[in-house]
């Protein structure tokens, strides 16, 4: 049965108020034994308060942890954000870097350091194919090009329009070379072709249709048109070749090209 303490004060106050009872022994033991109960009833009182108190702080420090760790963990997905951002920039930055690294800015024709890697490449499928076969296999041919004139080009109507015609000629010259190697810029108005799977009789003539069609090309500039020539050397890999020798044979041959009148193809 549970204990109705408002009641059960009352009747001990009524108790404690009667005169007859007041010398009592059981009265004054009463009295005493009630306000060992109030004090009980006073540190529970004051216990249960700190003990509110001390939930009350610690839900305000779990608030405040909370509200903290809420704060960081913000400031953490924004530093995330920013570093994937910083992290996409890099990586565009450097895909930049490597394209400038490796095409000619004004042809976007690949440049001498990259013609130099697939020269690299070419030679080392070149030697691999001779280890596996065996026998010497001459499948790997060079052609320097070189255009006619164009000092007179840029003095005439500017490095502008010598600009226009090296940009038009390396495209005219890229959609001749597709599909069978791999023209660049080498340098100047000097071009580089790497003809892979190609003896010097197939390249001769696949030159020789290039040269042909930079010859029939004309350039329109102002009211002007401007029309060229190139001058091609050519040299074939052979046993025991570096790249610097076919490069110096098919560099001789080009020499040969324009000391004998310019427009033609020269083997070397």
């Amino acid at each position: 049965m549970k204990t109705d303490f408002i009641e059960l004060e009352k009747t001990i106050h009524d108790i404690l108020a009667v005169p007859e009872y007041r010398d009592h022994p059981a009265s004054k033991a009463l009295k005493q034994l009630w306000e060992i109960n109030q004090d009980q009833w006073d540190r529970m009182d004051r216990l249960t308060r700190l003990s509110d108190s001390y939930q009350d702080m610690m839900i305000q420090r779990e608030r405040s942890l909370s509200e903290r760790f809420d704060k960081h963990l913000r400031q953490l997905e924004k530093m995330t954000r920013i570093s994937d951002r910083y992290q996409r920039s890099l990586r565009q930055l450097n895909i930049e870097l490597e394209k400038t690294s490796l095409i000619d800015p004004l042809t976007e024709l690949p440049n001498r350091r990259m013609m130099m890697k697939r020269l690299s490449q070419a030679f080392d499928e070149q030697l691999e194919d001779e280890s596996q076969h065996g026998v010497r296999i001459e499948n790997l041919t060079v052609a320097m090009i070189d255009i006619d004139y164009f000092k007179k080009v840029n003095d005439e109507f500017g490095h502008q329009v010598g600009d226009d015609v090296l940009i038009a000629l390396g495209k005219l010259m890229e959609k001749a070379v597709d599909g069978h190697g791999i023209i660049g810029r080498w340098g100047g108005e000097e071009f580089l072709v790497i003809l892979p799977c190609h003896n010097i009789k197939d390249a001769s003539i696949l030159m020789e249709s290039l040269r042909a069609k930079v010859n029939a090309y004309s350039f329109k500039a102002d009211d002007k048109t401007v029309s060229t020539s190139v001058s091609i050397g050519i040299a074939s890999y052979q046993d025991k070749d570096t790249m610097d020798a076919l490069l110096s044979r098919a560099d001789n041959a080009l020499y040969l090209a324009k000391s004998h009148g310019r427009n033609s193809v020269i083997l070397g």
